[in-house]
């Protein structure tokens, strides 16, 4: 009987497979939270085996501050300012955009606020990516603004506090009237703290 030809997976393939893990995985742990999910269930949820996840990670936690990565590099304040916007223009339209019905439903969401339950895990690499990808959320704002206002870094803490708080709390909320009247409210709060945008 011939052996079958077994070709190792090219690189481009792994990539794939890796970012189809990370996908799913923070689509898990946006729906279960860091404690609520399994590697078992991680896996299956994207047509794997055990197996494929130890050949890209050595841990949950490993894989959840990956996955915190991975959708922050897709989210808009992630992105190259466009050069026809000013830093106030660009900040000002991600304001606006992160402070949206859109955003709450879950259109490009911000790890931040859609793994918000997780603050109280009790896991340190998990609580450690997830406090990185916060104090990168403000680097990111005070860069833009620095640029345009005097604000300090207590400025932008209570910024990127209240939009975090406003869309994950707007995501528990059931009347469309509260989440207009939340995200309005904290939009004008956040507009005047970032030099009135």
């Amino acid at each position: 009987m011939r052996k079958p030809n077994l070709m190792p997976y090219t690189k481009e393939h792994k990539n794939k497979t890796r970012e189809k893990i990370l996908d799913s995985a923070f689509r898990q742990f946006v729906l279960k939270g860091f404690e609520g999910v399994t590697i078992d269930d991680l896996m299956r949820s994207c047509g794997l085996t055990r197996g494929a996840f130890y050949a890209h990670f050595t841990s949950k936690a490993e894989l959840y501050r990956e996955a915190l990565n991975f959708a922050t590099s897709s989210t808009k304040l992630a992105n190259l300012k466009p050069e026809d916007l000013s830093n106030k223009q660009w900040l000002c339209l991600l304001l606006n955009e992160y402070l949206s019905l859109d955003h709450v439903k879950g259109k490009n969401p911000c790890p931040l606020a859609f793994l918000v339950t997780d603050i109280n895990m009790k896991n340190d690499e998990a609580n450690i990516a997830y406090a990185n990808t916060f104090h990168g959320m403000n680097a990111a704002i005070m860069e833009y603004a620095k640029s345009y206002t005097d604000c300090d870094e207590q400025d932008i803490l209570s910024v990127t506090a209240m939009i975090i708080g406003a869309v994950a709390i707007a995501r528990k909320l059931q009347d469309l009237d509260s989440i207009h009247s939340l995200l309005e409210a904290c939009r004008r709060e956040a507009g005047a703290k970032l030099g009135g945008i």
